[in-house]
């Protein structure tokens, strides 16, 4: 099923999907594109360094909204309106060496429309801490899948991470496509630079090649399928039926608790967690069952306190 199909359909399947009858798929896919916004933090440039960086922001918010990730369009289900990812890109710069060399920082977020109503869901949440790139003001921004840029390859590895987990969301391995493109973006990036960001993996900190590689594995499939599940036939369902929308999330938690005790260093887990941990706890107050917070302790050892805070509740 496409993401409009799904979104259109929603609320006539809500039977189905309660009952883990899943609606079958149509051949018509549809994707979307970024309603991003972008802030900068120069504070640790000289102020010389600041005016060449004055276009930075919007340079890359219209490089983000601007360019067309993918081919396909839909109509948000609210506003009649095509179908925009809302997300926040910040930059933190560290250092400028020569005229246009750069190191920063960047902290991505993302979310997601609930099914018909006003009101988000953070998919995504991350960290990026090494980064190095090229800028000059008043350079033109081209989209290329072909050829690497420090810059713009970067940019473009998260939007399509960003599309593929929203993809994810609504209709179990739509992302997949996005994901591939993701993978396709550090493979040129380790082909044409010196790898600094793209592979450096260790058990502190991960690299952009990890998140693809694990979305794209196949030990992961369950991970995504639990990861539909608590967004579409939870989270999107809880004005529906709230008892069986807990049940659906209580179910999806288990299901990637399940995966954490083989796959104990994986970072995509780590990272669905670290973006939803308050909205697990504060959605699941509700649930009939609260020995799932013992569980999510042991899950997601990182947030046991709040956890533990949520459960005398």
């Amino acid at each position: 099923m496409g993401k409009k199909s799904a979104i259109s359909a929603l609320s006539a399947a809500i039977f189905f999907i309660f009952s883990f009858i899943y609606p079958s798929p149509v051949n018509t896919a549809f994707a979307q594109e970024l309603d991003a916004t972008v802030d900068a933090d120069l504070s640790a440039l000289n102020i010389d360094v600041r005016d060449r960086l004055s276009n930075f922001k919007m340079d890359v918010q219209n490089y983000l909204n601007k360019t067309r990730f993918t081919d396909e369009n839909i109509v948000n289900d609210v506003r009649g309106k095509p179908y925009k990812i809302k997300c926040s890109f910040q930059f933190f710069f560290r250092s400028a060496t020569g005229f246009d060399s750069y190191e920063a920082q960047m902290v991505i977020n993302v979310q997601r429309n609930i099914y018909r109503t006003q009101n988000f869901t953070s998919i995504f949440r991350l960290k990026d801490e090494t980064w190095a790139f090229n800028y000059t003001k008043g350079q033109n921004f081209y989209h290329d899948d072909l050829k690497y840029n420090a810059l713009t390859s970067f940019l473009d590895y998260y939007a399509y991470l960003v599309i593929g987990w929203d993809d994810d969301s609504w209709e179990p391995g739509l992302g997949t496509q996005r994901f591939v493109k993701a993978q396709n973006v550090v493979n040129l990036a380790i082909a044409n630079s010196d790898g600094r960001g793209w592979t450096d993996n260790s058990s502190l900190k991960q690299s952009r090649s990890v998140y693809p590689a694990e979305l794209l594995n196949s030990k992961y499939e369950n991970f995504r399928k639990a990861y539909w599940i608590y967004h579409f036939a939870g989270m999107d369902s809880l004005q529906y039926s709230k008892r069986d929308a807990l049940e659906r999330i209580a179910e999806s938690l288990e299901m990637i608790g399940k995966i954490k005790k083989t796959e104990v260093r994986s970072w995509i887990i780590k990272q669905f967690f670290d973006t939803k941990y308050l909205e697990i706890a504060g959605t699941l107050v509700d649930y009939y069952d609260k020995t799932i917070y013992r569980k999510l302790m042991d899950f997601d050892p990182d947030h046991a306190s709040t956890y533990e805070e949520y459960a005398k509740k």
